[in-house]
């Protein structure tokens, strides 16, 4: 069993909206119905499978965006919660899904994706959306979580079309820092947690899924155990 928050369950509860960040790694219905016992608000999901391939609760709503029918970048929050894309989302950023909460903050979801064809690495493809979207940055506090496909040194990363470096320079002119870095003190590339296994394998670790906000958070957690579910590990903010 995945746990997330040790301490105070009954105050996280009550008084802070819980957000769920998590790469599923090949949509099933069983995945699904798990990450919907975590009891999350709202629920950042890449490799989701489109709306007629999943079942939700009757109280939840929903947006997905993919080129491909059961691996796509999805969110959905059970309706007590008011989430609202924008009239300035670009559709072309596939995998970078901007949502207003509750019409007072900024949510992007992240998964940055290259298919065949595409000659952008997954930095670049996250940066330049970040980029497009920095009037609204300016505008909402904001938070920005998923898997973000992006480590230090990547190959094909350079700082002409954008590096891990340059989206942390990029958000740091905001205020907005990752919560795991900041509460850790840890240099990026030199966590001692890692978010992700490269094909489930326990010695090929990655540091893959971040949380960046200027939001205040009452608790964040990278989920302390590897259940082996997906290969990648939960994140879990509670604002």
């Amino acid at each position: 069993m995945t746990t997330f928050f040790v301490v105070l369950p009954s105050i996280i509860e009550i008084f802070v909206m819980k957000i769920l960040s998590y790469n599923i790694h090949h949509s099933s219905q069983e995945k699904i119905d798990k990450v919907i016992s975590y009891d999350a608000d709202i629920n950042v999901i890449p490799e989701l499978a489109c709306p007629k391939l999943t079942k939700l609760p009757n109280n939840y709503d929903q947006v997905w965006q993919g080129v491909y029918e059961k691996k796509g970048l999805g969110v959905f929050w059970k309706n007590t919660v008011k989430c609202e894309t924008p009239q300035w989302w670009n559709e072309e950023h596939k995998y970078i899904r901007p949502l207003i909460v509750d019409n007072s903050w900024l949510l992007i979801a992240a998964w940055p994706t290259v298919h065949e064809g595409d000659n952008k690495v997954y930095p670049q493809i996250l940066l330049e959306a970040l980029c497009e979207y920095e009037p609204y940055l300016k505008q909402y506090p904001t938070l920005i979580t998923g898997d973000f496909n992006c480590f230090i040194g990547q190959n094909g990363a350079n700082p002409q079309t954008g590096r891990l470096e340059d989206i942390v320079a990029f958000l740091a002119k905001h205020g907005i820092v990752s919560l795991y870095h900041s509460r850790t003190g840890e240099n990026f590339g030199e966590e001692s947690r890692c978010t992700y296994h490269h094909m489930f394998n326990e010695s090929s670790r990655f540091f893959l899924d971040y949380t960046f906000t200027n939001l205040p958070v009452f608790a964040y957690e990278l989920a302390v155990d590897w259940d082996k579910m997906s290969d990648h590990h939960p994140q879990m903010i509670a604002l």
